[in-house]
């Protein structure tokens, strides 16, 4: 199971969604056990719902709104009301409601280097090459889904510009291009992991 994946299942269970909704000013009743609710959503139209549009079902820890047409859940919730991508919606509610970082459940950093061709000992002496090892990489973090969507779209982005080049015949400069991206893939990498 991926890290994302455990942490939304997570505060899916622990996290009520009617304190969620409630904390941004929803009128549902938090203590209102697993009955369901109805109340006005206001992420729809121009904000205001004079009729109740919304009904939230705690025993799922989601809500719909059938104006919206849309079902919602805590996660969902924090990133519409807030701004935020899936990682900060979720360290948001983790720490509002006092959960513990979860504990790492993947290799040891020194394995993680070693599992991807990012690590590989073999020098890295062409453009080519480390295209290759480059490739290798971003496959592999894209795969795992380890880093957010949006840096990593800029990472291949940079990748694809830097590859175009490499089928032209002006080369002088992309090894160390390649080698500049690798560090920084690798330094995203590392953050994400400590």
């Amino acid at each position: 199971m991926s890290r994302a994946k455990a942490r939304a299942d997570r505060i899916r269970e622990q996290v009520a969604i009617t304190d969620v909704l409630a904390s941004y000013g929803y009128m549902v009743n938090p203590s209102g056990g697993e009955r369901e609710q109805q109340f006005s959503c206001d992420l729809h139209g121009d904000g205001t719902d004079s009729k109740p549009s919304a009904r939230v079902y705690p025993e799922t820890g989601s809500w719909y709104c059938f104006a919206c047409a849309t079902s919602r859940d805590a996660i969902q919730t924090v990133r519409e009301k807030e701004g935020l991508d899936f990682r900060a919606a979720c360290e948001r509610l983790e720490q509002r409601y006092h959960l513990p970082p979860l504990p790492w459940e993947g290799p040891e950093e020194e394995e993680v280097r070693s599992r991807d061709d990012w690590a590989d000992d073999t020098p890295i002496v062409t453009a080519s090459d480390a295209q290759k090892r480059v490739s290798a990489l971003l496959r592999s973090v894209t795969t795992e889904k380890s880093l957010p969507l949006l840096g990593l779209l800029r990472l291949w982005e940079e990748h694809d510009r830097l590859s175009i080049h490499l089928e032209g015949k002006n080369t002088e400069g992309l090894l160390d291009q390649f080698l500049d991206l690798r560090g920084r893939v690798v330094r995203h990498l590392r953050a994400s992991v400590s």
